[in-house]
């Protein structure tokens, strides 16, 4: 396999020259933040639902962010492992940020810490076979009734994004401003818990116990295919006053 030099991929040279010539002009494009501590309520929308957030600024170079967010999103049949839930999604999270305008103007560096209540709900749906597919093991629905599932992440997760605007980005009383970033949530804790059918014939110890164990592969098999979520995407829009 021959090894292209650096002299003749001048297109790569390039792109390290471009890429931070870009970030520069959009901080400069930016209109200048005014001196002097100021305060902001923000109405906001996006990946973490609706929320409401009130910016301090320190400096012109820097604004403290506090947001509490929330919202519910419903799936229908989403397969996790071997099983198909009805789940829904809810969002309830509390953050704390600092914003870097290393341009004084509209476009910032975000970091901060998540306050992560988010959880998801599910509940396990009758398969068209009749047979549930739990841990590795086949066990007959008619037996098992069905499961309640729960899926919960680490509760402070820290976060890193950009914006651009903000609520004392310009002189107006009114301003828009755009997020995107992403928080370490870690991998996810899920929880199933059989609700039994009446009179189910494993409704005994030994039955019960043989079932706990199959549902622990299943817990451990749900979390493998589940852990790609340990990072949440954020993209947020919002419109803010300034007082």
């Amino acid at each position: 396999m021959k090894t292209i030099a650096r002299s003749k991929c001048p297109s790569l040279r390039s792109a390290g020259l471009v890429l931070p010539a870009l970030v520069v002009l959009v901080g400069l494009m930016g209109s200048t933040r005014p001196a002097g501590a100021q305060t902001a309520i923000s109405l906001t929308a996006g990946s973490l639902g609706g929320g409401v957030e009130l910016t301090r600024s320190f400096t012109p170079y820097l604004d403290g962010r506090l947001g509490f967010h929330g919202g519910n999103l419903t799936q229908r049949r989403r397969l996790v492992a071997d099983v198909q839930y009805d789940a829904t999604a809810k969002a309830r999270t509390g953050t704390a940020f600092l914003d870097l305008h290393p341009f004084a103007g509209g476009f910032r560096l975000t970091g901060g810490l998540v306050y992560n209540g988010s959880r998801v709900d599910g509940t396990s749906l009758q398969p068209p076979s009749g047979v549930y597919r739990i841990g590795g093991i086949n066990v007959p629905s008619s037996q098992v009734g069905h499961l309640e599932g729960k899926v919960e992440f680490q509760t402070i997760a820290p976060y890193l994004g950009v914006g651009w605007g903000g609520p004392l980005a310009g002189s107006g009383r009114l301003a828009f401003a755009f997020d995107l970033g992403a928080f370490y949530q870690g991998e996810p804790k899920v929880t199933l818990t059989p609700v039994l059918t009446p009179g189910s014939p494993i409704d005994n110890s030994v039955g019960r116990a043989l079932l706990a164990l199959a549902v622990a592969e299943e817990e451990r098999r749900a979390e493998a295919d589940l852990s790609s979520y340990k990072y949440y995407p954020v993209v947020s829009v919002g419109l803010s006053y300034r007082f």
